[in-house]
C-alpha cells in the first residue's frame, strides 16, 4: 500500500513554528490524521517534545504524547473519516531528511511487533526559516518500507510532493 498523506497549511505552519524553536535540536511526536480512503489520509494533528531530543538523535516517549493526542481526537471527533494515530514524525536539523538505520529499524521493530500493522514516519528539516524538506516512508507488517506521498495543501503544485526519496522545497 503506498501512503499519501496530505498536509494542511495549518499544520505546516505549526510544524514550521516548532522547527524554528528546536533551532539544531532534534525534535519530534505522533502523527495523527483522518483516513479520506484507502492508503490516503489528511493530518489533522501533531505532537511535539522539546525534552527528548539532541543535535542528532530523537526519542519518541508515549507518556509525553499521549495527553497531546487525546487533545487532538477530541478536538476532532466530528470529522466523516476514521481519525487516529498514523504514525511519527522527526527532525532531521543537520543532516538531509532521509530515514536513518536506526529509523528504520525502529519502525519496523514497531510495526512487526508491538504496535499497528502500518504506520508512516515523517522526517523534515527547516532550510533558513521559510523552507521545509520532508520525506515520508511507509512501513506495513510483513513488507519492505516504501516511500510514500506527502502532498503540502495549497502549497505550488510543482513543490508539494514528497516521499521518502525525494525533498520537495517550500
Amino acid at each position: 500500500m503506498t501512503l499519501s498523506l496530505t498536509v494542511p497549511r495549518s499544520q505546516l505552519a505549526k510544524l514550521e513554528f516548532y522547527l524554528a524553536q528546536a533551532g539544531e535540536r532534534e525534535i519530534g511526536g505522533w502523527l495523527v490524521a483522518e483516513q479520506i480512503a484507502p492508503g490516503e489520509f489528511e493530518l489533522v494533528g501533531l505532537t511535539v517534545d522539546f525534552e527528548a531530543g539532541t543535535r542528532d538523535r530523537f526519542d519518541s516517549f508515549p507518556e509525553t504524547h499521549s495527553e497531546q493526542m487525546d487533545r487532538i481526537l477530541l478536538e476532532n471527533r466530528g470529522r466523516t473519516g476514521r481519525v487516529d494515530y498514523l504514525g511519527e514524525w522527526h527532525s532531521h536539523p543537520t543532516f538531509p531528511p532521509i530515514p536513518s538505520k536506526t529509523d528504520l529499524a525502529s519502525m519496523t521493530d514497531m510495526v512487526e511487533h508491538s504496535g499497528p500493522s502500518f504506520a508512516a514516519l515523517v522526517i523534515v528539516r527547516l532550510i533558513g526559516n521559510a523552507s521545509i524538506r520532508a520525506t515520508i516512508t511507509t512501513f506495513q507488517r510483513g513488507q519492505w518500507p516504501e516511500a510514500g506521498h506527502l502532498i503540502f495543501a495549497d502549497a505550488v503544485p510543482e513543490t508539494a510532493i514528497g516521499d521518502g526519496r525525494t525533498t520537495p522545497e517550500l
